[in-house]
């Protein structure tokens, strides 16, 4: 028999995307989504698709997703977003990892969609470990963004890619990297770490020519240049926040 695996989400407003990801998570043993107050119809689709569904009012990323994931039954657990759509192959192929039990987590691959389309390059992908034993895995707690588990033990790789449609348009992913960077920079701010103005000035143009240049958003024509404009904002924007609150502390 298949090892069971208890798949878990933390939500809030995801009606637009939920239905296809649940689909898409169907075949596993349990479904857990947490919801920290949506005002549409997302918990009423999560039962809908027989998701266990839980209430929990916002506690940040990382310990809203490490309640989730302490909900779960079965230890091997699996971490997706409401807007996140696992494929078939990919799906299956976790699960044959899972039963062959050589490894304590498991790497996935995510592309972000943008304007309706992947960005024309495979660097673009990411990889994060989303499958893992419970027993054998922590999220860090001082982590206000950005929560990616630690894994005791080996990890292996998942062929395949999972589809994240979150940043699909520009005002949404201007939002959330809006959203992010005061995020990251509270963290840095928390860790006591210090601005630089020599930073602040030059980690626009570099983080634009890296985006653009050096991973090869220009092969997605107009959509690579908003893409990487973007991509370096959210870098000027974590420095540029964090140099106000340190600013904010000094005249206080």
């Amino acid at each position: 028999m298949s090892t069971p695996i208890s798949v878990f989400l933390i939500t809030c407003n995801e009606q637009e995307t939920l239905p296809a990801v649940l689909r898409s998570v169907s075949m596993f043993a349990e479904i857990i989504v947490v919801d920290s107050g949506s005002q549409d119809r997302t918990t009423a689709i999560a039962q809908e698709f027989g998701a266990k569904v839980i209430h929990q009012p916002w506690l940040g990323f990382a310990r809203q997703k490490a309640f989730a994931m302490q909900a779960c039954t079965h230890n091997w657990c699996f971490n997706i977003d409401g807007d996140e759509v696992v494929p078939e192959a990919v799906a299956k192929s976790i699960q044959q990892q899972v039963d062959a039990n050589e490894a304590n987590g498991l790497r996935v691959y995510f592309e972000d969609f943008f304007m309706g389309q992947p960005m024309h390059r495979s660097s673009h992908k990411r990889s994060i470990v989303r499958v893992f034993k419970q027993d054998k895995t922590r999220y860090p707690q001082d982590r206000l963004v950005h929560e990616n588990v630690t894994v005791d033990g080996p990890t292996q790789k998942v062929p395949g890619t999972i589809i994240h449609y979150g940043y699909d348009d520009v005002a949404t992913y201007m939002e959330k990297q809006n959203r992010y960077s005061s995020l990251s920079a509270q963290e840095k701010f928390n860790r006591q770490k210090p601005y630089s103005l020599a930073k602040l000035m030059l980690v626009f143009p570099l983080m634009f020519f890296k985006e653009y240049v050096l991973r090869k958003q220009f092969l997605s024509g107009a959509r690579g240049l908003v893409h990487a404009t973007i991509d370096a904002m959210y870098a000027f924007l974590k420095e540029a926040k964090l140099y106000e609150l340190h600013r904010r502390q000094k005249h206080k």
